[in-house]
C-alpha cells in the first residue's frame, strides 16, 4: 500500500482507495465542483464525486472509512521509495505523531 498526503486537506491517504490520488486518468472525472483541484493529488473526500458522464465515483467525494482519517501539516510529507509517508524535516515514517485537527472548511467534506 502506498501512502500520500492529500494536497488539498493534508490528510494521509492510500493510493488504492482514492483512484491513485485522482491523478491517473484525471480526464474521466468531473472537475466542475472545484476546477482548481484538477492535477492535485487528492484523498477520497477531496476528490471528485462523479465521473464526466455523471456517474458517481466509488466514494462519491466522501472519506472511504477503511481507516481513520489522519490530518497532517500540509506540505510536510512525501511518499518515500518504499511507499510510506516520510516527514520532510525529520525523516520519520511515524506520521501519526504529527497528526493535527482538521482545519475548518478544508476537510474536503460537505460539497
Amino acid at each position: 500500500m502506498s501512502l500520500f498526503q492529500c494536497e488539498n486537506c493534508g490528510c494521509c491517504e492510500n493510493t488504492a482507495l482514492s483512484s491513485q490520488g485522482f491523478k491517473l486518468f484525471s480526464e474521466i472525472f468531473d472537475w466542475s465542483y472545484a476546477p482548481e483541484r484538477r492535477g492535485m493529488r487528492l484523498c477520497s473526500a477531496c476528490g471528485p464525486a462523479s465521473l464526466r458522464g455523471g456517474a458517481p465515483t466509488e466514494n462519491a467525494g466522501k472519506w472511504h472509512g477503511r481507516f481513520p482519517r489522519v490530518f497532517l501539516p500540509k506540505g510536510e510529507f512525501f511518499t518515500n521509495a518504499v511507499g510510506n509517508l516520510e516527514h520532510k524535516e525529520t525523516g520519520s515514517e511515524d506520521y501519526q505523531k504529527f497528526a493535527i485537527e482538521a482545519v475548518k472548511g478544508n476537510s474536503g467534506e460537505g460539497r
